[in-house]
């Protein structure tokens, strides 16, 4: 079996039941028990006490990745993330180093040997999957300590269903109710139910900081990772500017890039923002890529009262089953594939703008940070 063939094997199940299945909401169709009855019958599920679990609807994956950096230090740490970053393998990770592609396959092969396949609509959980081989590297490597950035949603998530020391709550907007909705009142008891399954549980306040050099939500996330563990651990700890899935930031040929992961307009630092385009005299043009089913016109609102260019990108392709009829009604810069790097570099044009600045989901940002960043 070659990596290719295990990634097939594990969107398989939920790919067969898919047709039956949208539209409908996870708390009618998930059943994480199904994975954690493997976990458990495998002995990979780890001591609570050394597990801290990460939700929200922004900063979940940066407060994640803080919080693995700092425990890296002290013991030798796990982290499960969700989603990938660049591929399926840096998903999962010890002391800041993904699985390679050959243990990746080793741990997937014996987590399915252990897997007894459910009958659509019943599915296996991709997320669920990439979990389970992430649980059997970390008991097979010795890790001491895990943190698991869970998915979507947390009461019918195989890794917002495991039990832990410590959960943390990072934000809650209206996001994806098709699935864990309808009502933004649905969507939070589903990620406060982290609760249920956690000793202790942290929530971060409405507060937002003003950024200087990075958005207010990125300084809200560094106190919060600073918080959890010293909980965790007993003592403060002094936590340097870390890794960060949802901003980032460099100079190319003269001009600046960022990019930001904003789906909601709740999740803008507008302080921020008129800061950036203030210190570059106007001269900052926003790419802007969001389906539909995110904060389309909230977004939008924002960055049109800031007095300079915004353009949207679409994406297409397997993820072009998304919506994107609001972004065709604005100035379009780009078209094409979600996964295409070299087409996306040759078609998109800058002009002369000081500063480009990408904002989108993180499927967009992946095809960002592949052009323009690595």
């Amino acid at each position: 079996m070659n990596y290719t063939q295990s990634l097939d094997l594990i969107f398989q199940s939920y790919l067969a039941a898919k047709p039956m299945i949208v539209g409908k909401l996870d708390r009618e169709v998930r059943k994480p028990d199904i994975l954690l009855d493997v976990a458990r019958k495998l002995d990979i599920l780890p001591d609570p006490r050394c597990v801290i679990k990460v939700t929200g609807s922004k900063g979940k994956g940066t407060v994640a990745r803080l919080c693995a950096q700092g425990l890296s230090h002290y013991d030798k740490t796990g982290i499960v993330l969700s989603p990938e970053e660049i591929s399926h393998l840096d998903r999962m990770r010890i002391n800041g180093l993904s699985i390679t592609e050959e243990r990746f396959i080793r741990c997937f092969q014996t987590v399915w040997a252990a897997i007894d396949l459910p009958k659509p609509p019943a599915y296996l959980s991709p997320y669920g999957l990439f979990l389970l081989i992430a649980l059997q590297w970390f008991k097979e490597e010795g890790v001491t300590n895990i943190v698991i950035e869970t998915g979507r949603g947390v009461k019918y998530d195989e890794g917002g269903q495991m039990a832990a020391r410590l959960g943390i709550v990072t934000s809650i907007f209206f996001e994806h109710p098709s699935y864990l909705g309808p009502t933004l009142e649905d969507i939070r008891a589903d990620k406060l139910s982290i609760s249920e399954s956690c000793t202790d549980v942290i929530v971060a306040d409405d507060h937002m900081p003003t950024g200087d050099l990075v958005p207010g939500w990125y300084e809200k996330s560094q106190q919060l990772a600073r918080q959890a563990l010293a909980q965790f651990l007993g003592h403060d700890v002094d936590l340097p500017d870390g890794p960060c899935a949802s901003f980032g930031y460099r100079e190319i040929d003269g001009r600046s890039f960022y990019y930001e992961g904003m789906i909601a307009l709740e999740s803008a630092d507008k302080v921020f923002l008129q800061k950036l385009i203030k210190r570059h005299k106007g001269s900052v043009c926003f790419y802007i890529s969001l389906p539909d089913d995110k904060d389309f016109g909230g977004v939008c609102d924002l960055l049109e009262s800031l007095d300079c260019d915004n353009r949207h990108i679409i994406m297409t392709g397997e993820r072009g089953v998304l919506s994107y009829d609001q972004a065709r009604g604005k100035t379009l810069a780009y078209e094409g594939p979600y996964d295409d790097v070299e087409a996306i570099r040759q078609r998109l044009k800058f002009g002369d703008h000081e500063v480009c600045y990408f904002i989108g989901t993180q499927t967009f940002l992946r095809l960002i940070k592949q052009a323009y960043f690595l």
